[in-house]
């Protein structure tokens, strides 16, 4: 897939910012974001997540079922 020449003058326009494109049909927006920084932001949210068995014993808060 390839960008159209409306989304790389819209891209050109906003620099180092975020493009919002809306679907005309669906209206569900997105953003186009260059990859190097989709990249950055995927490797923050792994590292962000936290393995709940690595809680300390005394921490453990049980999940209500």
């Amino acid at each position: 897939m390839t960008i159209t020449p409306e989304q790389k003058q819209a891209i050109e326009e906003a620099g180092q910012e975020p493009v919002r494109v809306e679907d005309p049909e669906t209206k569900v927006p997105y953003v186009i974001v260059r990859e190097e920084i989709y990249r950055k932001i995927r490797d923050m949210v792994r590292i962000e997540q936290i393995d709940p068995s690595l809680y300390e014993v005394g921490e453990f808060i049980p999940l209500k079922q």
